[in-house]
């Protein structure tokens, strides 16, 4: 096993509960490649997706949906990461949130943007709340930048509960990947779960979709999910004027 290798697996041993591993800069060894049989084996998958993307800039979007089983409110928060894993990391990330109809009020007490900004270990966040608007420094442990929560390494282990997954191969403009579709398992607090993926035989996830049913002590609420990843090796992440 290659020195690269080595660190990727380390890593993945500890996604659930680390912050994030520090990225080696440069791109080293050529990517990682996936066979149809590793994109619906979560820890092989975890592990390339982690090793691309930890030595290549990449863009990171998620949209998030959840509604009540009646259809009374529709919470929908967006984010978005830029990740440049050389040393030192740089990376910036945005969260948005819009509620429609009658949602609880802490829905509503929500700031209507977080952004924050990382440089090495140091990262800031800005908070914006109708006219108001406060920066400060967090500690990183405490910010949206880390690079596991940036790579999703939790949402792609969800994988590993799946049943039923089936892999076919698809073409998008022109490039092979393989489709991923998978019943997920039910828990105590989620059923009627599914995950869909796009994989790129080169070594990174494209897409993820999750749909799931979450038990509420308000009642039942169906969570949808998108994840993309673009922009593979042409993100450019910079500092932003208020940081």
């Amino acid at each position: 096993m290659s020195r690269r290798a080595l660190v990727a697996a380390l890593c993945l041993s500890v996604a659930v509960v680390a912050a994030g591993c520090a990225a080696p800069g440069g791109s080293g060894d050529s990517a990682p490649t996936l066979t149809a049989t590793d994109a619906t084996d979560a820890n092989a998958l975890i592990r390339a997706h982690t090793e691309t993307l930890r030595s290549n800039s990449f863009t990171a979007r998620s949209k998030t949906t959840a509604r009540d089983a009646n259809g009374t409110f529709r919470v929908v928060t967006t984010q978005t990461w830029r990740v440049d894993p050389g040393r030192p990391v740089r990376a910036s990330a945005t969260r948005t949130h819009a509620v429609v109809g009658d949602a609880p009020d802490r829905y509503e007490q929500r700031p209507d943007e977080v952004t924050a900004w990382r440089r090495g270990n140091e990262t800031t966040v800005r908070v914006e709340s109708g006219n108001d608007s406060r920066v400060r420094a967090v500690a990183l442990l405490n910010s949206s930048v880390r690079l596991n929560q940036a790579l999703h390494r939790q949402l792609l282990y969800g994988l590993s509960a799946s049943r039923n997954a089936t892999v076919e191969n698809v073409t998008r403009n022109g490039t092979r990947l393989y489709r991923v579709r998978a019943e997920l398992n039910d828990t105590h607090v989620s059923s009627n779960a599914s995950m869909t993926l796009l994989v790129d035989p080169e070594g990174y996830v494209r897409q993820v979709e999750t749909t799931r049913t979450v038990a509420y002590r308000s009642g039942p609420r169906v969570v949808t999910r998108t994840v993309r990843f673009s922009r593979i090796g042409e993100t450019r992440v910079e500092r932003p004027p208020w940081a």
